[in-house]
């Protein structure tokens, strides 16, 4: 058997347009304050073609050389947007399911859940999680199981878990 070879350059990027049918959901990031771990949305979020993200209450420079370094330059092709709480909720009429991404007493298992509905889901502050205020005008919150010692993983990576689940319960692969 052989696995092949590593696809490079235009061969690459000529797959990666094949694979451009519909966006994902868009990105809500609460209080976010790490650039690396912004870095690090913008390219999950451009992997798995979810095309905007709002910063909400964020101080974060969008010019920070570690968020570039590691978005690789994905920040040059989202649509990002900063807007306060009391902004977004005048906003929040445009997505009918917004769901957020974090363990509460009524959340659901993202791998036995429909998340399918979803076009936005909402992560929360490094060490705080999502604002009551927040969680309460979302449709729904699911979560990731846990099987380790750890309560949770970065949100990053909760992020593309969350994603790449998505797209493989809209069959979009």
């Amino acid at each position: 058997m052989n696995s092949g070879k590593q696809i490079k350059g235009q061969a690459l990027f000529q797959r990666q347009q094949e694979n451009k049918t519909f966006n994902g959901p868009d990105i809500i990031c609460d209080g976010l304050q790490s650039p690396e771990n912004l870095g690090s949305i913008l390219r999950v979020a451009d992997a798995a073609g979810s095309k905007k993200i709002i910063l909400l209450d964020s101080g974060l420079n969008l010019e920070n050389k570690k968020l570039s370094k590691l978005a690789r330059s994905t920040d040059k092709h989202l649509d990002i947007q900063h807007f306060t709480f009391q902004q977004f909720k005048e906003l929040r009429h445009q997505y009918n399911a917004l769901y957020a991404l974090e363990i509460t007493d009524q959340s659901f298992n993202a791998f036995t859940t429909n998340i399918t509905p979803c076009n936005a889901i909402v992560l929360g502050h490094e060490a705080g999680g999502i604002r009551e205020e927040l969680l309460a005008i979302c449709d729904m919150a699911v979560h990731l199981p846990m099987y380790g010692i750890n309560g949770s993983m970065n949100i990053s990576h909760a992020l593309a878990v969350f994603l790449f689940e998505w797209r493989r319960q809209t069959g979009d692969f």
